[in-house]
Parts: C-alpha cells; sequence; structure tokens
C-alpha cells in the first residue's frame, strides 16, 4: 500500500524550572492527502512547589485522531486475485482520547515521605464506512455496501451492533461472504497508587503501599465525557495493600 504524502508539526514551551510553577505545553498536528490521516491534540504539565518538601505535579493530554485506513483484519478468499487470495479490511477511524497524570510528593522528614499517582484515561473510537484494499501499490479502497457488495450489521438484544457480515460481491456464487466484530469501542481506565516511606532505623525502611486499577469497555465508539467518567465509577476496582521491610544488618 502506497503511504500518501503529507506533514507534521509541533510547537512547545517550557517555563523556567527554577520557579515555584512550572508549565509546559505541546501542541502536535499532522495532516496526509486523500484523507489517511488527520490528527491533532496537546498536553500542559504543570509543577508546582509551595515549599521545598511539597510538589504537585498535573498534566492532561488530548488527542483526536482521524485514520482513513485503520486496519480491521485479513480474510481468505480465492476469488481476490488482485490481492493474492486474501481480503485486507480497513475502516475509517474517528478516535478521540484524553488522558492526564497527576502525581504529589511529599517529604514530611528527611525519614518520612508519602508520593501519590493517579493516571486516568478515557478513550473512544467510531470505524466508518468499512471497505477493503483493492490493489498493490495503490491508496485504493472498494467501499462495502457500494459496487454491488453489500453489509450487513448483527445486533444484540440490546440493539448494538456486534459484527459485519459482509459479501465483497452481493452473490454467494463467487466471493465467500465473510464477519468480523464491530470494531467500535470505548474503553475507561485508572491507575492510583499510594506510598508511605519511613526510614525507622538509618539504612531501614518500611513501605506501606495501595494501588488501586479499574477499567470499563464497551462497543460505544462516541466519546462521551459524562458517560464515559459514570462508566468508569461504576466499574469494579482492584485494590491490593502492601507492606515491605528492609532491615540493614551490620555487624
Amino acid at each position: 500500500m502506497l503511504s500518501p504524502q503529507g506533514w507534521e508539526g509541533e510547537i512547545y514551551y517550557a517555563t523556567d524550572d527554577r520557579k515555584p510553577v512550572i508549565a509546559q505545553l505541546d501542541i502536535h498536528r499532522s495532516q496526509y492527502s486523500q484523507g489517511s490521516d488527520d490528527t491533532w491534540g496537546g498536553s500542559l504539565n504543570l509543577e508546582w512547589k509551595p515549599a521545598a518538601a511539597v510538589s504537585v505535579k498535573v498534566g492532561p493530554q488530548f488527542e483526536r485522531l482521524y485514520s482513513g485506513a485503520q486496519y480491521v483484519g485479513t480474510f481468505s478468499d480465492m476469488t481476490a486475485t488482485r490481492t493474492y487470495g486474501y481480503r485486507y479490511v480497513f475502516g475509517d477511524l474517528a478516535q478521540t482520547t484524553v488522558s492526564a497524570n497527576v502525581r504529589l510528593n511529599w517529604t514530611f522528614s528527611p525519614s518520612l515521605s508519602l508520593e501519590l499517582y493517579a493516571q486516568p484515561l478515557l478513550s473512544s473510537g467510531d470505524y466508518r464506512h468499512y471497505k477493503e484494499f483493492s490493489q498493490p501499490r495503490s491508496y485504493e479502497f472498494q467501499r462495502y455496501g457500494t459496487g454491488g457488495s453489500t453489509i450487513t450489521p448483527v445486533t444484540n438484544p440490546r440493539g448494538q451492533v456486534v459484527s459485519y457480515v459482509v459479501d465483497p460481491d452481493g452473490s454467494d456464487t463467487l466471493a465467500t461472504p465473510f464477519s468480523f466484530d464491530n470494531a467500535d469501542f470505548s474503553v475507561e481506565s485508572l491507575r492510583g497508587s499510594a506510598v508511605l516511606r519511613w526510614e525507622y532505623l538509618p539504612g531501614s525502611t518500611l513501605f506501606f503501599v495501595w494501588t488501586q486499577d479499574r477499567s470499563a469497555s464497551s462497543l460505544d465508539g462516541e466519546f462521551g465525557l459524562d458517560r464515559s467518567l459514570s462508566q468508569l465509577g461504576r466499574a469494579h476496582a482492584n485494590n491490593i495493600f502492601a507492606v515491605k521491610l528492609t532491615y540493614w544488618w551490620h555487624p
């Protein structure tokens, strides 16, 4: 497959890291011909040091991606002579991702410190216009539902599309019909941890650790901040508590 030409650009800015408040801004943009790729996004990292022993970092990120040829799957069909007996299926993908990194470091004393960390992520991808690659050394596709081909959605009892059945030529006598799962997705995840470190003797340390991991997913490809946060809040949380003790033994 040919790769269409395009351009990419990035703007980066950072403030003086010796100041109590530090900011880093990154904005990127890319665009390629024939609708193959159109992406933009950015991140903002802020760090606040209200005191020498305290540091708070917040880093939100956002990205909007459009791909005109996102790979879905490969299916064997001897009638697909132009692509050597296989049908290579792609789709148009519109994906939105919001994430962040949040960190707190607090040193109470040389022997006692606390570190908190959280990483939320929300991402949704909406697939449309499923199609197959037409011929090598090109960027050409045959969109299903046109040119005599058919594509039929299969739904579950709740009315959600779970898969598609494709007949490349609209007739069972030539091309072999095949099916593939609905590629739409929404995923939400949250990872967090808290670590309390106490050096109770020189060289000997006691750690109290708590980690939490929760995630949810669905076939809804439309991004919705309220819906994603609600699903994440209802998701089952895996909590792990651990204690680690080290002792420096010396004669």
